[in-house]
């Protein structure tokens, strides 16, 4: 059976559908001052980039440094390369091996980068939409098997691929680190992507190329979005799954051939994040306690 090559879950096609989701952007009069919101595609790129690697040393001018190799990677006709430390790179290597064995650490970092970039909680609901067409895409990319397993739950249980068009409940910084850490560890070919890339974004005569695509629009049920963890039922759920040293299988399988067999333990420490807005207006995200973690070893089976 052929498998169609659109959509496409990868590098671009993700940094694309975040860039829809980004906050609001300075006025213009702001922007006559020389001022810098921090929201051009580059500096978008260095906050994931920094979600994969805490010490990343992002250029000293990265609007001029990273803007070609920003747009090369949104569009994925880029996969690696200076600046980008993807691929087999040791950075994507040690953010695999933090995500399963110093969770809250690279947590963290997503809740950083969504403090700083993603517009949460306003009646546009850009968050919302984001989820539901990273939804949408990964429901709808044939070359993700149906049993491909994805982190995206603050208990530390899996969905599916095959169960993606039925979550009502997602918990956003978890949702987003899942998915971005798919993209990083099983989607190194970020080419993959320019298929997607090209229908969502068409060519418009050497000017930006606009987003277009309706990714979502199809999910029109009601899904329930929880910016962090409490200590509610969830947490009391996270408490039972540590009493019993529950232990699941991560399987995944690359392109080239399957991925070694991993075996998790959930450990829970629950966490609670809150957004707040700070004397200029800026969303402000604060992580009170840690978040549940996973330890990882080699199945000897």
């Amino acid at each position: 059976m052929t498998i169609s090559e659109y959509p496409r879950l990868s590098g671009g096609t993700f940094f694309t559908l975040m860039l829809q989701a980004l906050r609001q952007r300075m006025k213009t009069r702001e922007h006559y001052k020389d001022e810098c919101d921090g929201l051009r595609d580059p500096e978008v790129l260095i906050g994931l980039l920094t979600v994969i690697n805490p010490d990343y040393a992002a250029p000293y001018n990265p609007k001029e440094t990273l803007q070609t190799k920003a747009n090369d990677f949104k569009s994925c006709k880029l996969s690696k390369g200076e600046y980008l430390p993807l691929g087999n790179s040791q950075e994507v290597k040690a953010f695999d091996k933090r995500v399963k064995t110093q969770y809250r650490l690279a947590f963290a970092a997503m809740t950083q980068f969504v403090s700083d970039y993603i517009e949460i909680g306003i009646a546009v609901k850009k968050d919302l939409n984001l989820v539901k067409a990273l939804i949408d895409l990964v429901d709808s990319d044939e070359s993700i098997r149906d049993e491909e397993l994805f982190y995206i739950h603050p208990d530390g249980s899996t969905t599916k691929k095959a169960a993606f068009s039925d979550l009502d409940k997602v918990n956003l910084l978890v949702f987003l680190l899942g998915i971005w850490y798919y993209v990083v560890v099983f989607r190194k070919n970020n080419r993959v992507g320019e298929k997607t890339y090209d229908a969502w974004c068409p060519p418009n005569g050497g000017g930006p190329r606009e987003y277009s695509g309706e990714m979502g629009l199809r999910i029109t049920k009601d899904i329930e979005l929880e910016p962090g963890v409490d200590d509610t039922d969830e947490t009391a759920s996270m408490e039972e799954a540590a009493e019993s040293e529950q232990q699941t299988e991560y399987e995944q399988q690359e392109p080239n051939g399957p991925a070694p067999e991993q075996k998790y333990q959930q450990v829970n420490n629950p966490v609670v994040f809150s957004f707040t807005m700070n004397g200029n207006g800026q969303q402000v995200g604060k992580i009170d306690t840690q978040i549940n973690h996973f330890h990882s070893g080699e199945s000897h089976e």
